[in-house]
């Protein structure tokens, strides 16, 4: 039997390589097919053991089956057989006869196609109309159950030492086995089946100590097509993945002709009461000056920077008249202005200052959004380590509204105030004071600079450093100085995607080289932002064919979806 399956697919190795590239596809379903098998078989009797194999028997059969595919691999098959059995007694006997019985089997049977599995997939274009042609050689494995009726014992007593009958049986029964066939026509193909089929115990009419049975069959006969194979017009081929990844459309972007940046942040200061004057060291001030000092570092990470404006704009909370208020925001904010030219030695001309002497808006959005919102404000607090709220009382949400609707009123601001303080006793007043207001004396800055071009070689630095400074075609420039495909070579383009998240050059950069270093899934992610170009319809043809969703091939260095 192992003979008969190396030969097989050695055979069917052979028959694949035979093909050719002008094969139009690889085979398809079989149609209704007919078999009529003669063949010979040899029964395991009891108490003969497998070494014994050679010396069994040998007793003839006819078979009968139809059959077809349902798919190129698998299909279905009903199958009829019936055999006149011999074997010899048992070693326990006295005589050595050999005699025989009869059994007829009825068995439905899985088949799978081996050499549709192993035969290489040819492409066609999918207009063309060709004949689904089959190989010559065909190997099928099979494996089925069934019921089996057996009658016709002989006289000859079987075993002297186990219960013998002679009585018809029907039995059920299992058998697995492989069929290989030539084809000669289109019709007509010439076949041998080697099959190895599991008995209920009482086949051959003895009881003994194992619970099976066993017969092993080898028959050749003829296989009829019921149907001629149709026309097809699109192939039967199986889904592959692409494994080699073709030149992908990396892209340079445009020239950033003048380098301009800016940041964004919000100064939180302390003063005593009533004052203007700046103490470094008072309260939480430590922390909110190396914070603004760190952004002015930040823009000035270079001696080629020139820093072209900076922006202050103060804001005090309404708690003190709205001329003292005024005061205290204008002075606080010229406070910071001179610190900042003290430190850095800035041109006071590079400054815009402006102040906004109380800032209701804030207050009147955390009270907006305080049921859900426990950090203040919308925007003052970067970081909830400075300062949040604790969670806010009933009596304040009780009469948020009413707080609102005063905010709102188009009023002198100390009016204003005065009402707010009346709100229920001003229990809601006080509270917000102590935990609200501190977050509505802020200013807010913006520092506006301009870098000169770099080279690559210093770019290759700034790119991990300070790649803010660097422009789009500089990152480009950076990634494209390192192996393709190399780590530092996909850590510019992911870096350059993660500075401009939204610029589709970049997210299309992006995805080729996560599609060249084999990250689909984050390539994918980067491609849904890269648009609809035809470079971007074409990575994403190729993810799809290195994840196996389509239908393939290479043509002219590139990839082709023949069908999705």
């Amino acid at each position: 039997m192992r003979i008969l399956i190396f030969v097989s697919l050695v055979l069917c190795s052979l028959n694949m390589h035979a093909e050719t590239e002008n094969d139009s596809v690889k085979a398809g379903r079989d149609p209704f097919y007919l078999q009529l098998y003669l063949g010979i078989n040899k029964s395991a009797n009891e108490n003969l053991p497998w070494t014994e194999f050679s010396g069994y028997p040998w007793s003839t059969g006819v078979f009968m089956a139809i059959g077809r595919e349902l798919s190129p691999l698998w299909g279905w098959r009903a199958a009829l057989r019936i055999n006149h059995n011999k074997s010899r007694n048992v070693p326990e006997c006295e005589s050595k006869e050999v005699w025989g019985w009869n059994n007829i089997a009825l068995f439905g049977d899985a088949t799978f196609d081996v050499t549709d599995a192993l035969r290489k997939p040819y492409y066609i274009h999918k207009d063309s109309v060709q004949s689904a042609r089959s190989p010559r050689f065909n190997l099928k494995a099979f494996a089925g159950i069934g019921l089996a009726y057996t009658w016709g014992f002989d006289e000859v007593p079987l075993s002297y030492t186990h219960p013998y009958s002679r009585s018809s049986k029907m039995l059920p029964a299992l058998r697995v086995g492989v069929n290989a066939s030539w084809k000669l026509s289109d019709r007509w193909r010439f076949g041998a089946e080697l099959s190895q089929t599991v008995f209920e115990d009482h086949f051959n009419g003895v009881a003994y100590d194992a619970p099976l049975d066993t017969r092993t069959n080898l028959k050749v006969g003829l296989t009829y097509m019921l149907f001629k194979t149709r026309k097809v017009k699109k192939p039967v081929i199986r889904k592959i993945k692409l494994r080699d990844c073709p030149i992908l459309p990396l892209m340079m972007p445009d020239p950033e002709d003048t380098k301009l940046r800016q940041i964004q942040g919000h100064a939180f200061l302390d003063f005593p009461v009533n004052e203007t004057i700046i103490y470094p060291e008072y309260r939480s001030n430590p922390k909110a000056l190396a914070k603004i000092y760190a952004s002015v570092d930040s823009a000035l990470f270079d001696h080629s920077v020139t820093i072209t404006r900076i922006t202050l704009h103060g804001y005090a909370s309404p708690e003190s008249p709205y001329s003292n208020n005024t005061r205290l925001a204008k002075g606080r904010t010229e406070a910071l202005r001179n610190l900042l030219i003290r430190k850095y030695h800035f041109d006071p001309q590079v400054f815009k200052t402006n102040f906004t002497p109380e800032d209701w808006d804030n207050l009147r959005g955390f009270l907006t959004d305080s049921d859900t919102r426990r950090v203040k404000g919308d925007f003052w607090y970067d970081s909830k380590d400075f300062m949040e709220t604790p969670e806010v009382p009933e009596i304040v949400l009780k009469n948020r509204n009413e707080l609102l609707r005063i905010i709102d009123r188009n009023i002198d601001p100390d009016a204003k105030e005065e009402l707010l303080k009346k709100v229920a006793d001003g229990e809601p007043y006080r509270w917000l004071l102590e935990y609200v207001y501190p977050g509505l004396r802020h200013t807010d800055y913006i520092i506006e600079y301009k870098i000169k071009p770099f080279s690559v070689e210093k770019g290759r630095k700034l790119i991990y450093t300070h790649p803010e400074g660097l422009s789009m075609a500089e990152m480009y420039n950076v990634a494209m100085s390192y192996e393709e495909g190399s780590e530092n070579w996909l850590d510019a383009l992911i870096i350059a995607v993660k500075r401009y998240p939204d610029d589709k050059t970049a997210n299309l950069n992006a995805a080729c080289g996560c599609v060249m270093t084999k990250r689909l899934g984050d390539a994918k992610k980067y491609l849904a932002k890269a648009g609809n170009s035809m470079a971007a319809q074409y990575v994403g043809n190729v993810i799809k064919a290195m994840e196996g969703d389509v239908i393939w091939k290479i043509e002219n260095g590139r990839v082709v979806v023949i069908e999705e």
